[in-house]
């Protein structure tokens, strides 16, 4: 293996999610006080399907967790901006060093790009999802540091330019 490449359980610790039912959640608002993400299969608005009440039974994971999806819209993988709780099939990583949310992203994508070696009823991400090869920390390209706050700045430059 190239010193370049590194698991993912080498750059990430890996829990299974809560694996809980929306059905049986109490739904609320997203604005509501203690609102939860509920974050499932979905490969839509980062993987997140309602918001519900904190329940006793677990504790939240932390905003800054990726999500990703094991089935459903298959390595879908998001930076969670919120304390969140999963459905079924959703594995969590929280890196074993610390790592800007531009470098999450980044392995997002790197996961992500990985799709084509999964399919229906074939090799499934649930067993194989910690052995992924991604690039390793040393290898993360150098633009990678920053690169939001550039879109960021490009969407307000283009915000405040006079259309045609």
């Amino acid at each position: 293996m190239s010193e370049k490449l590194a698991k993912v359980s080498d750059l990430f610790n890996i829990s299974r999610g809560n694996k809980f039912d929306l059905n049986k959640m109490e739904r609320c608002s997203g604005a509501d006080a203690g609102a939860v993400a509920f974050v499932n299969r979905s490969g839509e608005r980062n993987g997140i399907a309602a918001f519900v009440r904190e329940t006793t039974v677990a504790q939240p994971y932390p905003s800054g967790s990726i999500t990703v999806a094991l089935g459903g819209s298959l390595l879908s993988s998001f930076v969670q901006p919120t304390q969140f709780y999963t459905g079924q099939n959703v594995d969590v990583l929280s890196p074993k060093e610390l790592m800007t949310v531009d470098e999450k992203l980044y392995y997002c994508q790197c996961i992500e790009a990985n799709r084509f070696r999964y399919s229906t009823f074939g090799r499934e991400a649930n067993r194989t999802l910690r052995d992924l090869l991604l690039p390793g920390r040393d290898a993360v390209p150098a633009w990678v540091d920053g690169a939001s706050a550039q879109a960021v700045k490009a969407l307000q430059n283009e915000a405040a330019s006079p259309r045609i």
